[in-house]
């Protein structure tokens, strides 16, 4: 792996952290801890999977002790008056840099309740998703994000199909790019190392400069 300081103060396009060679490393890492790992229940809920799914990165040999990176699940970001502007649902902290992390924000798709199954696209692309990133509360000023679906019915073309019909009813919301849209991601290689099913797309936004989101569906074995 090549290492490169980053200070947390370069501009976006400019931060080493942010560039493929990272970028694949955490995102192949947690497709493969999926691979992993015992699968939830349907009805296990989200925090407590994305413990689990963090608990298996902490612990994956070659990655935790070979890259450089903290990994924080459910971590908290004060302003500087201390009021907790959010909680990453996993935070990838860059070991030398003051500022630089990867947030990883996770939403369950395809949920089965009393009443029947519900896609929850909603809550993806809402305040607690997509749009966190979008108003600068989980990563402001820094170039890319990354959204995990579990997919808790296994369905993950169904699932990208869903999301991508409703990333584009809120492109305005979302302030996406005059051509972006759901697509596969450049790093889709990472695909086959997770679950058959496995799912990795990007979108791009402009919120000042360009951020890059990566959207990783992750299939729940049926």
């Amino acid at each position: 792996m090549r290492f490169i300081y980053s200070s947390g103060q370069l501009d976006p396009e400019f931060n080493p952290f942010f560039g493929a060679d990272y970028l694949a490393d955490i995102l192949e890492a947690v497709a493969v801890a999926w691979r992993q790992m015992p699968k939830p229940k349907p009805t296990e809920i989200e925090n407590r999977i994305t413990s689990r799914l963090a608990g298996w990165l902490l612990n994956a040999p070659g990655f935790a002790g070979e890259l450089p990176f903290h990994i924080v699940p459910q971590h908290e970001l004060p302003d500087i008056n201390g009021k907790i502007l959010g909680r990453l649902d996993i935070c990838f902290k860059h070991l030398q840099s003051t500022r630089d992390y990867f947030a990883v924000e996770a939403k369950r798709l395809h949920v089965p309740y009393g009443s029947g199954m519900q896609p929850e696209y909603a809550a993806y692309s809402g305040s607690d998703g997509m749009m966190a990133f979008i108003e600068g509360q989980y990563s402001q000023n820094l170039p890319a994000g990354g959204m995990l679906g579990y997919v808790m019915d296994g369905e993950t073309s169904k699932a990208w199909g869903g999301l991508a019909t409703r990333i584009e009813a809120r492109r305005q919301e979302l302030k996406l790019g005059t051509s972006s849209k759901l697509t596969k991601s450049k790093l889709s290689h990472i695909e086959a190392s997770g679950m058959q099913g496995t799912l990795l797309g990007e979108t791009a936004h402009q919120i000042g400069y360009k951020l890059r989101l990566f959207h990783l569906l992750l299939p729940v074995a049926k």
